[in-house]
């Protein structure tokens, strides 16, 4: 496991049990503890950036973009300045930015499918045209309003999550 991806407030086992707390979920029950325990255990063990001091996953810094395509709407970009927009339908091939990246939450088109590198897939759909909140305006609580799903993902913290970071569900994760 690169330890050395992880950010300094990620850095050793206690901060990890306590950044990640939707892992209780899952009850006191026995399945409950042991899935808590596996979890927790293996949650940095396909954790990359471009931090890592060994080579093999040492990654680039931003993900590039392979394909993002949606609905109207702005595309949401993060970066260390927060969130950026962008207009258009689609994103060009090969698009990688030094300073943001594009969010696996898309909260302003009504519809999205993107694949990027490494690979990372992400979809999203509100059902309701009117559910989709509009960029710039203080945004509604859209809870129960969206279906979303990704496989991999990349984070604020510059971390790439794969393999077993997934979700599928009716909010933003």
């Amino acid at each position: 496991m690169p330890k050395s991806a992880l950010p300094e407030h990620l850095n050793d086992p206690e901060e990890i049990e306590t950044a990640f707390p939707d892992d209780s979920q899952y009850g006191e029950g026995l399945f409950g503890r042991f899935y808590k325990w596996i979890h927790k255990t293996s949650k940095t063990w396909f954790a990359f950036s471009y931090r890592c001091t060994e080579s093999w996953a040492k990654w680039r810094k931003y993900p590039m973009v392979l394909i993002a395509i949606g609905g109207k709407g702005a595309w949401r970009f993060e970066s260390q300045f927060g969130e950026l927009p962008y207009y258009g339908r689609k994103i060009r091939y090969g698009f990688r930015s030094r300073h943001a990246y594009l969010s696996r939450i898309q909260y302003y088109k009504r519809w999205h499918f993107s694949i990027q590198w490494p690979l990372m897939v992400t979809f999203h759909w509100y059902p309701k045209a009117s559910d989709v909140p509009v960029f710039g305006e203080p945004r509604p609580n859209l809870k129960g309003k969206v279906w979303f799903a990704y496989w991999n993902h990349f984070d604020a913290d510059l971390v790439y999550w794969m393999v077993k970071s997934a979700y599928i569900g009716k909010s933003w994760k």
